[in-house]
């Protein structure tokens, strides 16, 4: 988008980095964008928690693990949007921290546990955002571009030929398929 505004490229950063950490983490989700809207400026919409996911009253591995890529998802945008604008990211002065100490709150036992745990995501945030950086820069990019990228957008901006190599396997699926149930 020419002539964005820097709250506007702040904000394609900060979303740029839950999307990235998302896709690196595995976690889909349907959208990103910057299209303000009544609540915010930019987001993430991520798919919904599967069924099994009940971190209030299930505290296996299953459950630590998802609350953990959830965590570190979620500190990841404020970390890529504070070195974006040149600051040091100062950890409990964001919105998205509010949902990473409920999280954490449900599978952890202590507030001693608990700061530990928050901080330990924190630290697998900050190395996601510096190993993942130029993907960030072009997600950004693109967000200022296009307002709003689909999941499949995001890939395919990360890895430039991704869909059309998708579609060649899915045929390639297909025909081979179609051999098997003739022979």
């Amino acid at each position: 988008m020419m002539g964005a505004t820097p709250k506007m490229k702040a904000t394609a950063y900060h979303e740029a980095g839950h999307a990235v950490a998302s896709w690196r983490l595995g976690e889909k989700f349907k959208y990103v964008t910057v299209a303000p809207d009544a609540d915010s400026i930019g987001h993430v919409r991520r798919e919904r928690w599967p069924k099994w996911f009940h971190p209030d009253f299930d505290s296996s591995d299953r459950i630590r693990l998802r609350v953990e890529r959830h965590i570190v998802i979620s500190f990841a945008g404020q970390l890529v949007e504070a070195k974006f604008l040149g600051k040091h990211p100062r950890y409990g002065m964001h919105a998205d921290n509010e949902i990473a100490i409920d999280m954490a709150f449900h599978v952890c036992g202590s507030v001693k546990t608990v700061e530990a745990f928050l901080h330990y995501c924190w630290s697998v945030s900050e190395d996601l955002v510096a190993c993942n950086w130029r993907f960030v820069e072009v997600i950004a990019e693109a967000l200022l571009d296009k307002e709003t990228l689909q999941y499949v957008d995001v890939i395919e901006v990360i890895m430039p030929g991704s869909a059309a190599l998708r579609v060649s396997l899915a045929k390639s699926g297909k025909e081979e398929g179609d051999q098997k149930s003739v022979v």
